[in-house]
């Protein structure tokens, strides 16, 4: 049995214990997927066009309670105003994003594009939204930010139980709990989320790149943010130059300083924070340009846990119109349409299940699960379903 048998024999092992802590009505799919994972490793079968798809990788971009005023709209004017900072249009805020969606992919949830996407809530804040981004599902005991861990496998386990080596995962947050919604098993992935929690640290120790941002973030005041939070400069640099050095098959970066500088009612940092996210999508796709053919065959997907309430200071339950995301998709496997028509409405829960498409992976075909977002697919999904 080569590496990637054993690597995979190691995730199902964990896999399968995670479903005892899984409620009965979920465990059955949990099953389904380690089923999956044992025959490959059983009949040395290669996920579906495994071969012609090595070069394929993706990488989850969540900027934290950023709002689809700003992305699609720009700057509000009157919030401007009062904060003493020029108003800008949605192109001169955020010129990276917008020259993706013009020139290599589309973007979702714009105003006039059809019906929108949202976080399924019905408390829309950040734990709840990033479960759904990395399980597929809506969890319905999950609801507020002190939830629970995953209680079952995340697309990110699903990977990592397909590779070869742990830094082909990753997981890179500002935001420590991030690491409670990406994986049943964070020691099994590279997690280095908040300023304390890492795993894997000997992969982000053995280059300058990022050795550098992992030491300078773990003693860096956590302003605008409190607690464990890591400030975003040091998260990017890390994500980036790890990004550089290690080529992982699929990666996680999660920003979150708009949500807390809209959380202090400081719109002025606020965009900032939302020219700063810019520059890194500038910045990774720079890296993706130098890397050939893998480059080339990588798909960025940068979407928000949640939205924001009409005055842009709160989200939640109290606040329904919060529930409204956005979501930008360009690169490998993704069909040049801009501003995309939405076929139908969409959610958070059909981040994982795109992602699944882009990488070959395994469907999840459990009724409570999200679907591929196909209007920004350049092919239809062919995957293998998890077995019944």
């Amino acid at each position: 049995m080569g590496a990637r048998g054993r690597a995979s024999l190691a995730i199902l092992a964990l896999l399968t214990v995670a479903t005892s802590c899984i409620p009965p009505h979920e465990v059955d799919q949990s099953l389904r997927l380690s089923t999956v994972f044992s025959t490959e490793v059983a009949t040395g079968r290669e996920p579906q066009a495994r071969e012609a798809a090595d070069e394929a990788a993706v990488i989850l971009v969540v900027l934290d309670g950023a709002r689809w005023q700003e992305v699609f709209v720009g700057a509000d004017p009157q919030l401007s105003a009062a904060s003493g900072v020029p108003a800008s249009s949605a192109d001169a805020l955020m010129p990276h994003l917008h020259a993706l969606v013009a020139d290599r992919g589309s973007a979702l949830g714009a105003p006039g594009q059809g019906p929108p996407i949202a976080a399924s809530g019905p408390n829309f804040v950040s734990l709840p939204g990033y479960t759904e981004i990395f399980s597929g599902r809506r969890r319905h005991d999950c609801a507020d930010n002190d939830c629970a861990p995953a209680r079952f496998p995340t697309v990110m386990d699903q990977a990592r139980a397909l590779s070869s080596r742990p830094s082909d995962v990753a997981v890179f947050a500002s935001w420590d709990k991030i690491e409670r919604a990406a994986s049943v098993d964070p020691a099994s992935l590279v997690v280095s989320t908040g300023r304390s929690s890492t795993s894997h640290e000997e992969s982000l120790r053995d280059v300058d790149a990022t050795r550098d941002p992992l030491d300078r973030g773990a003693h860096a005041d956590p302003f605008p943010g409190h607690g464990d939070f890591r400030p975003d400069r040091f998260t990017a640099a890390l994500a980036l130059g790890y990004l550089e050095a290690k080529r992982p098959r699929l990666m996680f970066l999660g920003l979150g300083e708009p949500d807390e500088y809209a959380h202090e009612g400081n719109y002025a940092g606020y965009l900032a924070s939302l020219r700063a996210a810019d520059a890194t999508l500038g910045e990774i796709f720079a890296i993706l340009g130098r890397m050939g053919a893998r480059g080339e065959h990588t798909t960025v997907i940068v979407t928000a846990d949640h939205g924001r309430g009409r005055d842009y200071r709160f989200h939640g339950r109290a606040f329904p119109e919060s529930g409204r995301v956005w979501l930008v998709a360009a690169g490998g496997g993704i069909e040049v349409r801009g501003l995309a028509h939405a076929a139908r409405p969409h959610r958070l829960a059909d981040v994982a299940p795109t992602v699944r498409a882009l990488l070959d992976l395994p469907a999840d075909v459990a009724p409570t699960a999200g679907t591929p977002l196909d209007e920004l697919l350049a092919r239809p999904p062919q995957q293998t379903a998890m077995l019944p």
